[in-house]
């Protein structure tokens, strides 16, 4: 059967994936060749989808790179471009880093993979209440993104107010599948795949402050809503000419996050209620009000001219400190600690292992943790209180699988 699989499956594929598995493992081509007592170019030219490794090679390179067969021979989804590293191949080939991203790459696929067995397992397929793909091409980028934003807002019911928890708005008002997680290669801010077996998919860098990557997030769902079949890896660069897909996407988190209206009726409250200019304090409240960086709003508010232009570069030469400045107002960023993984992933992976589905080493394994931390997760999300006859509180076990519709 393993032999079948492998012969099978596209060569190209197949190197694709024995290439990304020994760069995450920041191994050479020739310690690979040496661990399979074959030549430099044996390795080279299976890589390159010229050559197709024996069944026992295969085995022996998946223990070496600590990888399962499977993981390697899996079959491609069904859909165009499926694979997550087929898709990504130019972001990972030739590049500093490279082997860093390609280890990214892999646990996002490996997140968004567990997350549908998961809802195959339990018959719970996430609803996909995806708008269609809106076409931008001949319009000015800026415009754009206002039009894509405003368009979202209403459709999603948000009106002009502040987002709330955007990752659950993502998740169950669209049906992104949504990620955050410490990646290798720390310039990466996050990263956007589109396939019809996974549906859209984001991943954030959960090394980054909690603004900027609620930021990142607004920022990559921009790029689904326009370039939907374009995967992306958002590198932060000071130095690089910028593309209009990433302008765009920055506008749109812009428009998305700080609508225009929403900011300049607040703006003309503050002033109204004392008469006075607005003053960095009040800058500080609307950044937390509406979850996004001290120097994102007060961007904003110099470009709709309601405060002075180069208002932020002067406040950082004089060494302002917007962290400092937020902890004494008691301004918390709008989401401190974000979960790595979304909170129905991690349902359906409790409810998975309590209907016996899952092993508690492969829960351990979904939710990136050892098995302690998974049994204590389990209990977390399984246990709730409530008051005994004695006036007592007492814990007691929920059944996640228990209808709530139907038969008492």
């Amino acid at each position: 059967m393993r032999n079948h699989v492998v012969e099978t499956i596209d060569a190209s594929v197949i190197g694709e994936r024995l290439a990304e598995a020994r760069r995450a493992r920041k191994l050479t081509q020739q310690e690979a060749a040496d661990a399979l007592g074959v030549a430099r170019t044996t390795i080279t030219a299976m890589e390159k989808g010229e050559r197709r490794p024996r069944p026992s090679e295969l085995v022996a390179l998946s223990g070496f790179y600590g990888r399962s067969v499977g993981d390697l021979t899996r079959q491609l989804p069904e859909g165009p471009g499926a694979d997550f590293h087929v898709q990504f191949r130019s972001s990972l080939t030739g590049r500093e880093r490279a082997a860093e991203r390609a280890g990214d790459v892999h646990q996002f696929e490996q997140l968004c993979r567990w997350y549908v067995e998961l809802e195959e397992l339990l018959d719970a397929p996430l609803p996909r209440r995806y708008p269609a793909q809106y076409d931008i091409s001949g319009t000015p980028v800026e415009q754009a993104a206002e039009e894509v934003a405003a368009n979202e807002r209403n459709r999603l019911g948000l009106g002009d107010a502040p987002i709330g928890d955007l990752w659950g708005l993502l998740e169950a008002d669209v049906g992104l599948r949504v990620f955050a997680f410490p990646m290798r290669d720390g310039r990466v801010s996050g990263m956007f795949v589109y396939n019809e077996s996974f549906g859209g998919c984001i991943a954030v860098n959960a090394n980054h402050p909690a603004e900027r990557r609620r930021w990142n997030l607004a920022y990559e769902f921009g790029h689904f809503l326009a370039q939907r079949y374009q995967p992306e890896i958002t590198v932060f660069s000071a130095t690089r000419r910028i593309p209009e897909s990433e302008r765009f996407a920055d506008a749109f988190a812009r428009f998305f996050l700080i609508p225009t209206l929403s900011i300049r009726r607040r703006v003309e409250s503050i002033r109204r209620a004392r008469v006075k200019p607005i003053t960095t304090a009040d800058v500080l409240s609307l950044a937390h009000l509406f979850g996004v960086s001290v120097q994102a709003m007060m961007l904003r508010l110099e470009e709709l001219r309601l405060i002075n232009l180069g208002s932020w570069d002067r406040l950082s030469d004089l060494g302002f400190r917007p962290n400092e400045a937020k902890a004494i107002l008691g301004a918390a960023p709008a989401e401190s600690g974000l979960p790595n993984l979304p909170h129905r992933y991690v349902a359906l992976a409790v409810q998975a292992f309590r209907e016996e589905m899952l092993s508690e080493g492969q829960l351990a394994e979904r939710l990136g943790t050892d098995r302690i931390g998974a049994r204590e997760i389990v209990d977390l999300a399984t246990k709730t209180s409530e008051t005994g006859l004695d006036g007592e509180w007492r814990q007691v076990t929920l059944d996640l699988a228990t209808a709530l519709v139907g038969s008492a």
